[in-house]
């Protein structure tokens, strides 16, 4: 097949393309749904196994599984192989689908994942089968990792991330690109902090002058942290879950 007849196919691979979107949109996977995952990977685990693809599912304990995928080179040789790099895990809670229902408008997909990043799943596959159907195979061996918890920091998957990257000769990240279409070529690191405050409960009503409010305290904290962000420098701070108190009309003892 030459570079024609492949671009007429690819042509015909749009509906195949956009029924395969959806179909990853409609199996949610958020990062925090243990269940979910697993049978995501597995679902995406088939799929790749038929395009012949060595899978191996990396259970996890704690989170979602990962999958690994092997695509061998035509002859073994000394050649590191390429890393493709993928996260499916996504920030929306389960049932979104049936509030935001995949639906395509004015040549754009919408639906919960689509941009952050199932379609990337999704094309990854289909370059697997525009070079299927060229008759070709990569000349080095191509690794596809896929892990489940990139939106809440890679607590799992870290290691695994960094050990492969280490084997591969180039690492290429389907995380998508800025809305201008932007190659991302480096990214700002993360990290997750907790703080708890200590204070001393007192009934909110009679005896206020005997306790001393944590939720007070850490309301002026995350004030202070706030002052951390530097947009020059690009660094963020976001303050994402609180919790304190015990009753309503009881000074906190701890937040």
């Amino acid at each position: 097949m030459n570079h024609e007849e492949l671009l007429a196919k690819i042509t015909t691979y749009q509906s195949d393309m956009l029924d395969t979107l959806e179909m990853l949109i409609r199996h949610e996977s958020p990062s925090t749904e243990k269940p979910a995952l697993d049978s995501f990977a597995s679902r995406v685990s088939e799929r790749f196994s038929s395009l012949g693809g060595e899978t191996t599912i990396l259970t996890n304990p704690t989170n979602g599984d990962h999958l690994q995928v092997v695509f061998q080179a035509p002859q073994a040789g000394s050649d590191r192989p390429g890393l493709i790099l993928c996260h499916y895990d996504t920030v929306w809670p389960l049932g979104t689908i049936g509030e935001r229902p995949f639906r395509i408008s004015d040549d754009k997909a919408y639906g919960p994942g689509v941009y952050d990043m199932k379609a990337s799943l999704m094309m990854f596959e289909y370059a697997l089968r525009a070079i299927a159907d060229l008759g070709m195979r990569p000349r080095r061996p191509i690794v596809f990792l896929m892990t489940s918890d990139e939106e809440i920091g890679s607590p799992t998957s870290r290691e695994l991330i960094e050990r492969h990257a280490r084997q591969a000769d180039y690492v290429l990240v389907l995380e998508p690109p800025t809305l201008e279409g932007s190659l991302k070529t480096a990214r700002k690191g993360v990290g997750d902090f907790s703080l708890k405050v200590k204070g001393i409960a007192s009934h909110a009503g009679s005896q206020p002058e005997r306790g001393v409010s944590a939720i007070n305290e850490l309301a002026h904290q995350i004030l202070s942290l706030q002052e951390l962000a530097d947009d020059e420098q690009g660094t963020t701070i976001n303050v994402g879950i609180v919790e304190g108190g015990s009753r309503s009309n009881v000074i906190a003892a701890q937040a």
